[in-house]
């Protein structure tokens, strides 16, 4: 329920902040070990994107940082994959609220992404990660066309096997990287994809603001 709420974008920041701490103690209360702590990291990282689609980035950085630090919890516990890639999914959303930290840190998205494909190579989600560096990142660090490439690809297997979010976050990066290659229809049709997960545009217009 925290998540679907926080990806509606529907509800008041103090509910948000009520199902927050409520999935949080429901967390500590059923999970152990490693799998406690990369469940809190998705609990920070969700919390933190709240409070970016309202303007908030100070704010946003500040759940983002705890998620890294939970992620990192877990792969200390036991190395997984699924660590790996949570961890790169953090310090991706970290990237986008603080850019002298993207400036110095956008590196370790790919490094834990191809860690978290090392362990499991058929994690599509990680692999998404590995194409968000190439979209979002500069020339000659980036490279669009092979990240639409790579986009593409993941979208052509069985994403159903991903979770409803990470198809969300797919679906809105390969929408950013036909923009950026002024592949406008094509552009639509993925956002038209995106918005059939979640119907409300706030989260992907202001991810969306990577194009600039």
């Amino acid at each position: 329920m925290f998540r679907e709420t926080v990806y509606a974008q529907n509800t008041d920041l103090a509910e948000v902040m009520r199902l927050y701490a409520v999935a949080k103690q429901d967390t500590e209360r059923k999970c152990t070990g490693d799998f406690l702590s990369l469940t809190l990291s998705r609990c920070e990282y969700l919390m933190g994107l709240s409070y970016w689609v309202r303007g908030e980035k100070d704010e946003a950085a500040v759940f983002y940082e705890r998620g890294i630090v939970r992620a990192k919890e877990s792969l200390a516990q036991r190395p997984s994959s699924e660590g790996y890639r949570i961890l790169g999914m953090n310090i991706s959303l970290l990237c986008g609220v603080r850019r002298a930290y993207g400036l110095s840190n956008s590196g370790l998205i790919d490094e834990n992404a191809k860690k978290a494909l090392e362990l499991d190579p058929h994690n599509l989600a990680a692999r998404y990660l590995v194409a968000l560096k190439q979209v979002t990142a500069p020339w000659p660090f980036g490279n669009v066309r092979r990240g639409l490439s790579t986009l593409e690809e993941i979208a052509g297997q069985n994403i159903e096997s991903m979770e409803k979010e990470d198809r969300f976050y797919l679906f809105m990066m390969t929408e950013l990287a036909c923009l950026k290659l002024n592949k406008n229809r094509e552009a639509r049709l993925w956002h038209e994809k995106a918005a059939s997960l979640y119907p409300v545009d706030a989260i992907i217009n202001i991810l969306l603001k990577r194009k600039r």
